[in-house]
């Protein structure tokens, strides 16, 4: 029996797909199911929704309270960094030299006393960007190890001219009892344009993975964002539809290690068990070969999905 579905079914998926937020998407699902013809037809494509609201319920943060919620900050973007470090080492400077913003510098600590978010734009992605308030042993708030555990990637930036070894040790050992992977930590040193700040790079990166800056002087700071979006460890991938254009502006964002099937669930999750491959083009849209579910994608990669 046919599902017969409405016009206004299809847009909702269409919507669907094109949104992050948890929320958003249970109130498009649930619209969904609201206006989906009930006869036998569509008994499948309502048990599927419904499982899919279950699921994303499951998900959903817990709710916090009025105290707490100036303290989240919801995700955005292709990824949420969040940028820790000791007082003074240079952090909102940082923020504002990545997102383009003009948040209050001073030489003084907690000028930044709340989670601050920007948006960093790294060619057609928008990357959240989390300015927080100085962390050291004896302010380590709970709110503030919430958002660490929450973020994709987290930059610790310190003072290389200001004991930088023992406050990195610091900031590292406050990290590990967070339970923060070292995969998901990078590590800045500033002020490089001082003697004092060259000297203290020299020996500390014998001991630690860490890229040496100067936001004063901006010195190393033409691929920062590049160095930002490849420790998120994501791809841009393209949808490509039948004897039409590409929209390179508006990718689908995957980790790396996704497979094509993966791309295909993201896309569209009933088309999972009635996918058959896939052409995978090159940049000039002119060649393409057939590939596989388990196919591993890369970035750049534009893909014209068989039904």
């Amino acid at each position: 029996m046919p599902a017969n579905l409405p016009p206004q079914f299809f847009e909702l998926q269409q919507k669907l797909n094109q949104t992050k937020d948890i929320q958003e998407k249970i109130e498009i699902l649930e619209e969904m199911l609201a206006i989906c013809p009930k006869h036998k037809g569509t008994e499948r494509v309502q048990e599927e929704i419904k499982k899919k609201i279950a699921k994303l319920k499951r998900e959903t943060p817990k709710k916090v309270s009025k105290r707490e919620e100036i303290y989240f900050v919801k995700k955005e973007g292709a990824g949420q960094v969040l940028i820790l470090g000791p007082p003074n080492s240079g952090k909102t400077s940082f923020m504002n030299f990545l997102c383009n913003t003009d948040f209050k510098v001073a030489d003084y600590p907690f000028t930044t006393n709340l989670p601050t978010p920007g948006m960093m734009r790294y060619e057609n992605l928008l990357i959240q960007i989390v300015d927080t308030p100085p962390l050291t042993q004896e302010f380590k708030p709970g709110w503030l190890k919430n958002l660490a555990r929450q973020a994709d990637l987290i930059l610790v930036l310190i003072d290389l001219s200001q004991e930088p070894e023992k406050n990195l040790k610091e900031m590292m050992e406050i990290l590990k009892e967070w339970k923060i992977e070292k995969e998901k930590i990078l590590i800045f040193g500033n002020k490089l344009d001082l003697e004092e700040g060259r000297k203290n790079f020299e020996k500390i990166k014998e001991n630690f993975e860490i890229f040496g800056i100067s936001m004063k002087d901006k010195i190393n700071t033409e691929n920062l964002k590049e160095r930002i979006f490849k420790a998120l460890k994501i791809i841009r991938v393209y949808p490509k539809e039948p004897k039409k254009e590409v929209d390179f502006e508006n990718p689908v964002v995957l980790k790396e290690g996704a497979k094509l099937i993966d791309f295909v669930k993201e896309i569209k999750e009933e088309w999972v068990e009635k996918f058959k491959g896939a052409k995978l083009y090159e940049k000039n849209l002119k060649n393409f070969k057939m590939v596989g579910r388990d196919y591993l994608l890369k970035d750049g990669d534009i893909v014209e999905i068989k039904i």
